[in-house]
């Protein structure tokens, strides 16, 4: 049986090279009803310049706004450095977020900012994209 994927969401997904949680995340959204369009930046073409001046690149604020959603993972690790401000940019721009359960605990920040979190399975993530993504 040939699955047919009707609603086309914009992600983002904040992540850190050094962990796995990106293709968790983008093997899970792949899994669901949607199609997805990744505003993510790609292993394979990362940024060529950063600037330094800015907590999140603008490069990455385009990409962010973009998206119709923000999809992180709960990992502490996120406390510390790009993912997390690129979570606060996305809180700060009222795009809807969710965290993934990836590990057993989770980012102060994911707390601190009242980010949902949401079992690593489709049909919590369906469901929660159904309520929360317009």
């Amino acid at each position: 049986m040939m699955i047919i994927k009707r609603n086309k969401i914009k992600v983002f997904i904040p992540h850190r090279w050094s962990y796995e949680d990106y293709a968790k995340i983008y093997e899970l959204l792949d899994r669901t009803k949607y199609e997805i369009s990744d505003k993510s930046v790609p292993e394979t073409a990362p940024l060529d310049f950063i600037d330094k001046r800015y907590n999140v690149d603008p490069q990455i604020q385009r990409r962010i706004k973009r998206a119709d959603v923000v999809v992180c993972s709960n990992r502490p690790a996120n406390n510390n450095g790009m993912s997390i401000d690129e979570i606060k940019f996305a809180v700060d721009n009222h795009k809807p977020i969710v965290a993934i359960r990836i590990t057993d605990s989770n980012s102060s920040y994911i707390s601190e900012f009242g980010i949902q979190v949401i079992a690593c399975r489709k049909d919590s993530l369906e469901s929660w994209i159904n309520e929360n993504v317009k």
